[in-house]
């Protein structure tokens, strides 16, 4: 399963998901976090008034354990790096 979390609100969320066609009861969730908790237990934010997250990506096992953070990656090529890490 993928989660996209971003503070933006609900609403926002939906609108992006129509305008890029993203089916997001198949092929992903988008989760709201505008008071940043996500984000800062996981990294992608210092403070809960930070305006823009740290665009990072985190593969969680499904044990619930993190098996890796990607933090700095090329945006072209992320999917097919992380997908590796699953095989």
């Amino acid at each position: 399963m993928v989660l996209g979390i971003t503070f933006s609100p609900t609403e926002d969320l939906k609108s992006w998901a129509a305008d890029v066609g993203l089916d997001v009861n198949l092929e992903m969730h988008l989760l709201c976090d505008s008071d940043r908790t996500v984000a800062m237990s996981y990294g992608a934010a210092e403070s809960a008034d930070q305006e823009k997250a740290t665009r990072i990506s985190i593969h969680v096992g499904p044990d619930g354990v993190v098996k890796k953070t990607y933090e700095s990656f090329d945006a072209a090529d992320h999917a097919n790096d992380a997908l590796a890490d699953f095989t």
